[in-house]
């Protein structure tokens, strides 16, 4: 199985099209982000400022692919035939794919809300300690910073419409900012083995 099989299966499973029901909103293309850099401490997606920190997930040490869905999203006072984009779903696998598709997927999502708002960070504590101080707002510079630099990049960029900001030159820890427009909260799922090990992680923006 090819990793872009697997993205849409997981698709159909946890954002599906109508008339299923579903709390995420089924993305439109996926594209791969970039890597992922955990050293040893668990991750998360969130808004900082608006989260209040966000649901861990414990990755192995490593660098992981991270495989953005997304969908066509017009901000505002733009032009309605601009393409920009909104991410909905995130996907890192942590296993070739037949084994991630042989696994069990029937689990559930997160049991509360976790609120996000226009972007979101993806990232481990690593990377944020080194991301302080942050403002007084508690909003980090490099996420202050996002909006503008994919702005600049223009509608019709997919590939650009997020960045991927290296925090720790030492250590390599970095983060993604991601735009979430609409949304209003994730869910996730840890698929695992037999053995409890995680082998895939999928979040989602609902609205």
């Amino acid at each position: 199985m090819e990793t872009q099989e697997l993205l849409w299966r997981l698709t159909d499973r946890y954002a599906p099209a109508p008339p299923a029901r579903s709390v995420a909103t089924r993305p439109t293309w996926f594209d791969h982000a970039g890597d992922l850099v955990v050293l040893n401490s668990p991750i998360t997606w969130e808004t900082p400022w608006r989260t209040e920190g966000g649901f861990a997930h414990d990755l192995p040490p490593g660098s992981h692919p991270v495989h953005v869905g997304s969908t066509p999203h017009t901000p505002d006072g733009e032009d309605p035939d601009a393409s920009w984009l909104t991410v909905t779903l995130v996907v890192i696998p942590l296993a070739e794919p037949s084994r991630i598709a042989a696994a069990n997927w029937d689990v559930p999502g997160y049991h509360d809300v976790h609120l996000i708002e226009d972007y979101a960070v993806l990232w481990g504590e690593e990377a944020m300690r080194a991301s302080l101080p942050h403002d007084e707002d508690g909003t980090p510079s490099f996420v202050r910073d996002a909006p503008n630099e994919i702005r600049a990049r223009g509608p019709r960029h997919r590939r650009d419409n997020w960045t991927n900001v290296v925090l720790d030159r030492e250590t390599g820890a970095n983060a993604f900012v991601l735009p979430v427009h609409h949304a209003e909260y994730l869910t996730g799922y840890e698929i695992t083995d037999d053995r409890d090990d995680l082998i895939c992680l999928v979040l989602a923006a609902c609205e």
